[in-house]
């Protein structure tokens, strides 16, 4: 007789648990808890250790919805190990709607073992400790509910009225609890029923109600109110999706031109942020006029472009774009949006409280570790609706607050997170009209191509405009990023949307002579642009402006200033930062100064001047535009997958990581590098960048640290720093540096 297969063990601990997983559910766990994947696991052993922190119970049980929160508390109630019967009988649900909930349980490692030993996690049990439910530890000598009854009847309605009142606590505060008292002795409603053991004392100050008594006048229910075990329903009117997506198009390509405006706002002038962070409120007041909308609306726009890394502080404090705007500001508009939509929906932060009584953009109150996760949870429920659904925002609370249960126990409530992102998302033309768009969905799909009809709903640019005599250019639909950027040099922006006004002026013009354009430069540059002939008005300002242009202005001849205005000059002279700069008078409107035109130029940009730079022959230098240093990294480290942990721990070996693939540097390797330091010799080092990749470069190294080596690339001129970590191999080159 052939014998029948074993049965496989069953785990004795998380660990065992963990093993026992197929690749699938342990990819799933780590899914579910991301927070287990920074830093990746060596082991399993370590993986259960983690999971079962303080840190990562709090976040998985904060990430739990009501049913699910409610299945665990229950099994805390429970005494450790427990069976599906019991929570069953506990929880008075479908033994099929109790099984399902386990399993999601089990799945984000907060219980372990089979229906018949239910093992919840200790931390999770302490975090519903001490009394789950609301209700006392199970006695060793419970009273009968016959006895209970008895007692009740006995004790009177006052008494009763008292229990009612501890039925969900279940302690109360009564002087000299612990004082001894019988049947016969008895004379208040708390003395009957600590006489009938109806109340017990847990000290001389504390009583409590037995857990037998509290669920026998309970009448067997585990919450006060019935908790939902499927997403509450959200309903609506509907309307025309196709006339809320080209609504919401027009809200989403308008917040593209409102980044536009701030970045190029904030690169022509300064904003600096304030000591503890964030932008001042008059510097808000006056983004929200250059818009054309209220405060709140530019502090979103702002707090976006700062998701995004469109803009960041720069070493100085000041608010400045990255170079990542210029390559964002180059995309097709469906591209810049997606990109905006990612970063908001990333962010760790509160937008809504930047723009609150005390709230700066960019300050640190809007900082919220969660906040992410929540406004995920919101967009989530937001886009299961049909498209054109006008949402009822009460029963998006009611979902919400399903979701994530602790949202009642906090400072932010459901129906403020609800109203804060509902108000973004119609800002982002995720909703438009009241209703749900179809761009709601879009976020919640990183990877996928947006939708064809989404994308050709953007308007699309053009690169002229016309001319009227009135000196004012009107665009018949948003222009390209650059001939934009041109225009808004040479004009100023009246009004927004598709179609834009412009007006020429001679303070407008001036900005484009500032930065180098000569009177030819602007007059090929209209006539370009322009579908109808340059207005002769024009012409005559431009030559005007040109004419006058320059009488100020600052070379470099150690420096020098010349400014045709006598008391401009004696006002910089009076400046208190003029003596530290070495100013001095040599004629009727020219100084000299100590520092170099680069330090000279801000101040008397801040003083309200706008000098013309000149290099040495004399001619007029268009600077750079300002930018601040990238804020992302220049290599990011590649984050491994869940399904790759997950096929590495249980491989026992550790997962993948990129960056380690090489091993620390050899001696030989340092010495190759330290000799062609000394030598000022050129080398091919072939190292790992951080995403993966395998990199050879020609270098030619200028200093050696312990943890890596700064070189020149022969072929970019670019000076990089290589971590000793990364490098494979050093080859000596054939070229000198």
């Amino acid at each position: 007789m052939a014998t029948a297969p074993s049965e496989q063990p069953r785990p004795r601990t998380l660990t065992e648990a963990l093993r026992a997983m197929s690749a699938e559910e342990l990819a799933g766990l780590l899914s579910a808890r991301l927070d287990l994947l920074d830093p990746v696991p060596e082991d399993l052993a370590e993986l259960a250790s983690r999971s079962t922190t303080s840190a990562s119970i709090t976040r998985a049980i904060d990430e739990l919805n009501s049913w699910l929160r409610t299945v665990a508390e229950a099994l805390a109630a429970l005494p450790d190990p427990a069976s599906v019967d019991d929570l069953e009988a506990l929880l008075r649900k479908p033994r099929v709607t109790v099984a399902a909930a386990l399993q999601r349980l089990r799945e984000r490692g907060l219980l372990w073992g089979e229906n018949d030993q239910l093992h919840l996690v200790r931390p999770v049990r302490e975090a519903f400790e001490p009394y789950p439910g609301g209700l006392a530890p199970p006695p060793a000598r419970p009273m009968s509910d016959a006895q209970i009854d008895a007692a009740m009847d006995a004790c009177g309605a006052e008494a009763r009225a008292v229990l009612e009142r501890l039925l969900w606590s279940p302690t109360g505060a009564v002087r000299q609890a612990d004082r001894s008292v019988t049947v016969a002795s008895a004379s208040s409603p708390v003395e009957r029923l600590l006489s009938r053991q109806l109340l017990r004392p847990l000290d001389s100050q504390t009583v409590i109600i037995p857990r037998e008594v509290a669920w026998r006048l309970r009448g067997g229910r585990f919450t006060a109110e019935p908790v939902a075990t499927e997403t509450p329903v959200i309903t609506g009117q509907r309307r025309d999706p196709d006339l809320v997506d080209r609504a919401a198009a027009g809200a989403a390509f308008a917040l593209l031109h409102d980044i536009e405006l701030v970045a190029d706002r904030i690169e022509s002038i300064p904003h600096k942020l304030l000591r503890g962070g964030g932008l001042g409120s008059r510097d808000v007041a006056i983004l929200a006029q250059h818009l054309g909308t209220d405060p709140a609306h530019a502090t979103f726009v702002v707090e976006c472009a700062a998701a995004t890394r469109l803009i960041a502080p720069a070493r100085t404090a000041v608010l400045l774009p990255t170079p990542d705007y210029d390559q964002w500001l180059g995309g097709d508009a469906a591209i810049r949006w997606r990109l905006v939509v990612e970063g908001w929906l990333a962010a760790n932060r509160f937008f809504a409280r930047s723009s609150e009584a005390g709230g700066h953009p960019l300050g640190q109150e809007a900082y919220a570790p969660s906040a992410a996760g929540l406004r995920l949870t919101v967009l989530r429920l937001i886009a299961g609706a049909e498209p054109g659904t006008v949402l009822n925002l009460d029963q998006l609370t009611d979902a919400a607050a399903w979701h994530r249960p602790r949202l009642s126990h906090g400072p932010l409530t459901a129906k403020q997170l609800v109203q804060w992102t509902w108000r973004e998302a119609s800002w982002l033309g995720l909703s438009a009209l009241h209703a749900v768009s179809s761009f709601a969905r879009v976020p919640l799909q990183p990877g996928q191509p947006m939708p064809t009809e989404l994308t050709e709903l953007f308007p699309a640019p053009v690169a002229h405009f016309v001319i009227q005599t009135d000196l004012t250019a009107v665009t018949a639909g948003p222009l390209e990023h650059t001939v934009a950027a041109e225009l808004r040099l040479l004009a100023d922006q009246e009004s927004r949307g598709g179609g834009s006004v412009y007006r020429f002026s001679a303070n407008s013009l001036r900005r484009a002579f500032d930065l180098g354009w000569s009177e030819a430069d602007i007059q090929l540059w209209l006539e370009k642009h322009s579908t109808t002939e340059v207005p002769q008005a024009l012409h005559y300002l431009v030559g005007d402006v040109g004419r006058r242009y320059g009488s100020i202005r600052v070379g470099p001849a150690g420096c020098y200033v010349q400014m045709a205005d006598q008391a401009q000059a004696a006002a910089l002279l009076a400046h208190p930062t003029a003596s530290g700069l070495g100013l001095r008078s040599i004629g009727p409107g020219v100084l000299v100064a100590a520092v170099d035109a680069d330090e000279l130029v801000p101040l008397l940009r801040e003083l309200g001047h706008t000098p013309a730079v000149e290099n040495g022959a004399g001619d007029v230098i268009m600077p750079p535009p300002t930018r601040r240093a990238s804020s992302r990294a220049e290599e990011q480290s590649r984050v491994a997958s869940a399904a790759e942990v997950a096929a590495a721990l249980l491989a026992r070996e550790p997962p993948v990581n990129p960056a380690k693939a090489v091993g620390a540097a050899t001696e030989g390797t340092i010495e190759q590098l330290r000799s062609a330091t000394r030598s000022a010799a050129a080398v091919r080092v072939i190292y790992v960048t951080a995403d993966g990749s395998r990199t050879e470069r020609e270098l030619a190294p200028l200093d050696l640290t312990a943890g890596a080596v700064r070189a020149v690339d022969r072929d970019s001129a670019q000076i990089v720093t290589i971590p000793l970590a990364r490098i494979a191999s050093v080859v000596p080159s054939s070229g000198r540096a």
